[in-house]
């Protein structure tokens, strides 16, 4: 009898969820296209935005540089351009831009999931390296670009290396694209193909299955919680994570040098990892029925 009231709350979270998406408000029926952000358009504008990011990003790169360009792409394309397109399209955004309403246990266990998935998932990087090593040149592009000298340095590189793409790009992939994909084949699928989808676009062979896990954890947060803010705390988190390295490392030494992290430190990481996780997806679950 609980395990059939438990499906059948969660079938009632799904159907709330839908009417969010499929029954606009007064104000959003007076957009030009009253139809459901879905599958089809999201995958048009996942394209539009590749290559907008390409386009925009090297031109910008060519007159202004590399803080510069990553800065004005982030924030015309991965959060104006959703933004004004949320204006004519119901895509959903007042559901996923909301507050979350988390506990500081939430929070807790979320936090702690996340330490111990950037420990493991570096390891696969660090293997695909170790097959297909970096360049140099590569290496110190990015080690003269993201090395902070000072603290005012430093407050610039986190503004555009961590927190604009924490929120700027969850409001992308998490918010317009996974929603249109959830629409149309449902919240599993959903996760996996956004974070294939937010892997691909960065383009970094080493780090692309890192992302796809990375995103695979993010796309749970806002599946869990209903909001891309707490995946916006967490992607802004991880960059950080690797920012703070590059930057406490002594000039001599390379910052971008992989290694693999020690047995005990990728065990501590695994539990870490493991119990975050189900703590986290059962008191929210828990949390979610109470309120529900």
């Amino acid at each position: 009898m609980p395990v059939r009231q438990e499906q059948s709350r969660e079938m009632m979270d799904e159907e709330e969820h839908f009417r969010i998406i499929e029954e606009p408000t007064p104000a959003l029926r007076r957009r030009v296209w009253s139809g459901r952000w879905d599958f089809g358009l999201a995958l048009v504008f996942y394209v539009f935005l590749a290559g907008s990011t390409i386009v925009l990003g090297s031109a910008l790169f060519l007159i202004a540089g590399f803080k510069i360009s990553a800065l004005v792409s982030e924030v015309v394309l991965y959060l104006a351009v959703p933004y004004v397109l949320s204006r004519f399209v119901n895509t959903g955004w007042s559901s996923w831009m909301r507050r979350p309403h988390l506990t500081a246990g939430l929070w807790v266990w979320m936090l702690l999931a996340l330490l111990g998935l950037g420990v493991l998932v570096s390891n696969i990087s660090v293997a695909i390296e170790k097959v297909i090593p970096m360049s140099e040149e590569y290496k110190e592009f990015f080690e003269v670009y993201l090395r902070a000298g000072s603290v005012g340095e430093f407050v610039l590189v986190f503004l555009i290396a961590a927190v604009v793409p924490g929120v700027c790009e969850e409001i992308t992939f998490r918010g317009l694209i996974q929603e249109g994909i959830r629409v149309t084949y449902g919240p599993r699928v959903a996760i996996a193909v956004s974070s294939v989808m937010f892997a691909v676009i960065h383009l970094s062979i080493w780090n692309f299955p890192a992302l796809v896990l990375m995103g695979l954890f993010l796309g749970m947060l806002k599946e869990k919680t209903g909001s891309i803010w707490p995946g916006a705390a967490a992607h802004a988190l991880n960059n950080s994570m690797a920012l703070i390295v590059i930057s406490i490392a002594p000039p001599s030494e390379n910052a971008w040098q992989f290694e693999f992290f020690p047995f005990w430190a990728n065990a501590v990481a695994a539990a870490a990892f493991a119990l975050g996780i189900v703590l986290f997806r059962r008191r929210i679950s828990v949390r979610s029925h109470a309120t529900g």
